[in-house]
């Protein structure tokens, strides 16, 4: 049984295996090396935990901890969504999306957008499946791992036009004032 609350601060060490775990296997289907990147990413993950505990939503599996997602500025932007490979396919990731992107409505936002790595197929076809859509490609530095990352930044409407009104444009694409 699928179960979804808030995190508590003693949760972080396994809150951040959990995204290590799902990490090194997301990354091993495109051929990075994790072994490389292992330590970095591992204190990457603890120290989110660690700092943004209060934003991170956790879902339960029969009372284990399967997965986690945060939106850590309170904002429409979902920076993590990660559920841990032994739990996979079970409708975790999409059920803690569904909770997260309501936090963001409740906020009063029309949109939720998130990144992923552009090679992380599986994640991009989720999204997409869940109404995504891929808005822009685009490298960025990521300082805990120390290299550059190619990404692609997708969004979700909670309206139909909601991106060109908050835009200002009209349905056509058109600047309105």
């Amino acid at each position: 049984m699928l179960s979804i609350r808030p995190a508590n601060s003693a949760e972080a060490q396994d809150l951040a295996r959990i995204g290590l775990a799902a990490w090194e296997k997301a990354i091993r289907v495109w051929g990075e090396d994790a072994d490389r990147l292992r330590e970095n990413a591992k204190q990457a993950y603890f120290d989110f935990c660690t700092r943004c505990w209060p934003d991170i939503m956790v879902a339960e599996w029969d009372g284990d901890l399967a997965g986690w997602g945060a939106c850590e500025k309170a904002d429409d932007f979902i920076t993590d969504l990660w559920v841990h490979p032994d739990f996979q396919g079970r409708g975790i990731g999409t059920a803690l999306l569904a909770e997260i992107e309501e936090g963001i409505r409740k906020r009063g936002f029309t949109v939720a957008r998130l990144d992923t790595h552009a090679r992380n197929a599986a994640a991009i076809k989720l999204y997409k499946r869940l109404g995504y859509q891929v808005k822009s490609y685009f490298v960025t530095y990521s300082e805990p791992l120390d290299e550059d990352i190619d990404k692609v930044e997708m969004i979700k409407e909670f309206e139909p036009g909601a991106i060109a009104s908050e835009q200002g444009l009209d349905e056509d694409g058109t600047y309105t004032m």
